[in-house]
């Protein structure tokens, strides 16, 4: 399948893994022919994970001051392997909260493409605030996230997807926890569990 795939080809994909208005609890969902196809991609993606398993050694190795943490939960409901990257201690912030700082990279089971992605949160007066997420480059994240991204496409062979079909709606696809009519390509092509 070619990396430079249109958002019309993603959402056809997409359809061939989930069927259209229905939800997973409704009758006939876990028995057709979309979801059955979709369970045969994440039991074939578990037999053939040497590949991730090897990048995940890598970043291990070319990022000493990181921790490196696989997240990939294929038959948990994700559609992607996913690591975080969590960067150096950052020095406290004001107020005497502190940052915690992650690269996330997940990689699609389903067509050969990643997503890339900041992770933010503080800690302040001993509360977490909301997780952000920020999908451009970050000048704090940025020199740690390259290097990611080059092993990512070295190692796997893989391409970014583009912001604009990141996120194009898939209205008649409920996916996991997204509601039937909130799905996005982003959620189904990889996890809507992203924090």
């Amino acid at each position: 399948m070619s990396a430079d795939l249109s958002t019309p080809q993603l959402l056809e994909l997409v359809h061939q893994h989930y069927p259209a208005n229905l939800r997973d609890a409704e009758e006939g969902y876990t028995e057709s022919e979309q979801y059955q196809r979709l369970l045969r991609a994440r039991q074939g993606a578990l037999k053939s994970s040497e590949a991730w398993e090897r990048l995940v050694s890598r970043l291990t190795a070319v990022l000493p001051d990181c921790r490196v943490e696989d997240w990939s939960i294929i038959f948990g409901g994700d559609n992607c392997w996913r690591v975080r990257v969590y960067l150096p201690e950052v020095p406290r912030i004001s107020g005497g909260g502190q940052e915690v700082r992650a690269v996330v990279v997940l990689v699609s089971i389903l067509a050969p493409l990643y997503v890339r992605y900041s992770s933010l949160r503080k800690l302040v007066d001993r509360r977490w605030e909301e997780t952000k997420l920020v999908y451009e480059d970050l000048p704090e994240t940025k020199p740690y996230a390259d290097k990611v991204e080059m092993l990512v496409r070295s190692e796997l062979s893989v391409r970014p997807l583009t912001l604009d079909a990141l996120f194009a709606p898939v209205p008649d696809i409920q996916c996991r926890n997204t509601a039937l009519g909130k799905a996005q390509l982003i959620d189904c092509l990889f996890t809507d569990d992203r924090w």
